[in-house]
């Protein structure tokens, strides 16, 4: 009898605790300013069709069926209601334009994406005219299910950089109306190459940790570093690369290594060592300022996850600098390789 009377203590403790630790819902808001006419953008967003150009989840199966609903009467019946989408990876979602007053510069959906989040979405523009510009706020928000709800920070940094993402793609959709010739708004562009393996590599490392600062700027001076120390003798044998040891993005917290690819090396005090990078690694190709690598991460986790593979902890995440300041004018048109390790 005690041990009934204490095991059903214990449960409800459990769920008591359980019930006040984790919250039941999450939100992310995202903002940015652009140069164009209220006025236009607002008529561009009244029309779901160009929602498939900009959609962040889309672009996880290009080939996906895309179909537009339309309400059966009222002025909305013109345009569609609702963007539904049907893909092997990305299930079957759809996104649903609510009614608004005419003249009223806001966009309320409902989002249904079971393939990213275990409940439907609320997804918010709200555009806000300063002068002859305009502010975009993107919101997301959800409640969670109750045995979902201890993955509330997960969810909550996934809609954060959903958030992220789709103002950036957003931006470069609505830059036709940009008033501002000398401030070119790009969508980053992710390129899914599917599984690999690493060749082994040549090179001289540093090791480094970031946790209260830009990860460009500990990455420069990293970089120049090894440079500076291999001498104008001991020209790079490839593009420079990082290993990470930890990513923790949520709390801006990464370690690991700093490579330079060598040959032939004209002695120094540097030490070359051969790093070999065991297994099966999920490749993305990523054209982009380094400012928005942790989105390639993200995309290529997103990658991960729709597939149904799980990342290999032991192992080092992988990015190579393929083209960076020395080949291109734009950082805008950077381009980054992404590998994950998968099992």
């Amino acid at each position: 009898m005690l041990v009934i009377l204490f095991l059903i203590t214990f449960f409800i403790v459990v769920f008591v605790a359980y019930f006040c630790l984790f919250r039941d819902h999450f939100f992310s808001r995202q903002n940015a300013i652009i140069n164009a006419p209220i006025e236009a953008i607002t008529e561009d967003l009244s029309d779901l069709t160009n929602w498939q150009n900009w959609l962040p989840w889309l672009i996880f199966e290009p080939d996906a069926d895309i179909d537009y609903q339309y309400s059966n009467s009222g002025i909305h019946s013109v345009l569609p209601s609702s963007l539904v989408w049907q893909g092997k990876l990305i299930k079957n979602g759809h996104i649903t334009l609510e009614p608004a007053r005419s003249g009223v510069h806001y966009f309320h959906t409902l989002l249904e994406a079971p393939a990213f989040y275990p409940k439907d979405v609320h997804f918010n523009i709200d555009l806000t005219k300063q002068k002859s510009r305009t502010l975009i706020t993107l919101q997301i928000t959800s409640k969670l299910p109750f045995y979902s709800r201890w993955k509330q920070k997960n969810y909550r940094f996934r809609a954060e950089k959903d958030a992220e993402l789709t103002l950036l793609k957003l931006l470069a959709h609505l830059n036709k109306y940009n008033a501002t010739p000398d401030h070119e708004y790009k969508a980053p562009i992710f390129k899914w190459l599917k599984q690999t393996k690493l060749d082994n590599i040549d090179a001289v490392t540093r090791p480094f940790v970031v946790n209260n600062q830009p990860m460009s700027q500990k990455m420069d001076q990293g970089f120049r570093d090894l440079i500076t120390e291999l001498g104008p003798e001991n020209p790079p044998a490839g593009p420079s690369f990082a290993l990470y040891k930890k990513a923790d993005i949520a709390y801006h917290y990464f370690s690991g290594r700093l490579g330079i690819p060598v040959q032939n090396l004209v002695p120094c005090e540097l030490c070359p060592e051969r790093i070999v990078l065991p297994g099966n690694y999920l490749h993305l190709r990523y054209v982009g300022g380094y400012q928005n690598l942790s989105l390639a991460w993200h995309v290529l986790y997103n990658f991960m996850r729709l597939h149904n593979l799980k990342p290999h902890r032991r192992h080092y995440g992988v990015e190579v600098f393929e083209a960076g300041p020395i080949q291109k004018n734009s950082s805008k048109d950077y381009v980054t390789s992404v590998y994950l390790p998968i099992k």
